[in-house]
């Protein structure tokens, strides 16, 4: 593949109930992808499905290999990347829409591992798919990590993942990959993603082509958190603090929740994109004086980046 870059039990996974109060997704050329956080209401796990509202940062159309252009009729792939900024700590699903007449085999990777079996992502067709039906819709909410087993998602540290593929955490990449010509029989499997709100699984699936047709990738709040606290919109200028990491050199500072935030290096911030884009071009140990404003005082903390 040309590649561009390279526990909960079931029962207490399906007893986040909610319903989804508002459709923001991404809009694909085979399959749709949305980010649901969930929003609980303190009883009975009890609560809303809220989609987290994505931005593009990258769009990339690259030729297929020869076997696999004439294989699908296409020449060529398409790759996205976005970013969203959630809250630390709060459950999340992915759901993703079949967009085709066909069958479509999808590779969802959480943090670099493969959420149907929970291993490595290579990003070629060896890897395990979800297969969904045409025009289907499924909501994933973890790892199936075995037969009747899945492993909730969460917005972690990159240190707080589950994942060991360091150089993953804090990605979510769909790949996507239409069926080839001799798709027909398949063997059910276990039946237990339907446990977790999750596609049946379809073994096997022969893909069309080697590499995938479409890949999308959403990186979710690596700024904030390596600042050492989690951002929160607000209406008007800067951003809030919304909770501060325990341990961390921002809480040392005396960095509180609810605290505001103006300025980061002398640079206006309106928004935790704005951060997320001046952290983007920072390293670890770099140094960020930002301007604080609490209860009626603003005052300036130099804050390091950790992560």
């Amino acid at each position: 593949m040309k590649s561009r870059f390279i526990i909960i039990s079931v029962l207490l996974v399906s007893s986040l109930v909610g319903v989804a109060v508002n459709g923001l997704g991404i809009t694909g050329r085979y399959i749709d992808v949305e980010v649901e956080v969930f929003h609980s209401w303190g009883l009975f796990g009890l609560g809303t499905w809220e989609s987290l509202e994505p931005r593009l940062i990258s769009l990339a159309i690259e030729p297929l290999f020869d076997d696999d252009a004439g294989s699908v009729g296409i020449d060529y792939g398409f790759h996205r990347d976005y970013s969203i900024n959630p809250s630390l700590g709060d459950p999340y699903r992915v759901v993703l829409t079949n967009r085709t007449d066909s069958l479509l085999g999808v590779v969802l990777a959480i943090d670099g591992l493969n959420t149907n079996g929970d291993a490595q992502v290579t990003g070629t067709d060896a890897d395990r798919k979800w297969v969904l039906l045409p025009h289907q819709a499924v909501r994933i909410v973890g790892w199936r990590v075995g037969t009747d087993r899945a492993l909730r998602f969460s917005f972690a540290t990159p240190s707080g993942s589950h994942s060991p593929v360091s150089s993953e955490r804090g990605m979510i990449r769909v790949y996507a990959y239409l069926p080839g010509s001799e798709e027909g029989g398949f063997e059910k499997g276990t039946g237990a993603g339907q446990l977790v709100d999750q596609p049946t699984v379809r073994i096997p699936f022969h893909s069309a082509s080697h590499a995938p047709l479409e890949v999308i990738s959403i990186g979710y709040a690596r700024g904030e958190i390596g600042l050492g606290f989690a951002c929160k919109e607000v209406d008007g200028a800067g951003i809030m603090v919304g909770s501060v990491i325990t341990g961390t050199i921002a809480e040392l500072r005396g960095l509180r929740e609810g605290d505001l935030i103006s300025y980061a290096n002398g640079i206006p911030i309106d928004s935790c994109f704005d951060l997320q884009d001046l952290l983007a071009t920072k390293s670890p140990g770099d140094r960020i004086v930002v301007k604080v404003h609490r209860e009626g005082r603003a005052f300036l903390l130099m804050l390091e980046i950790e992560e």
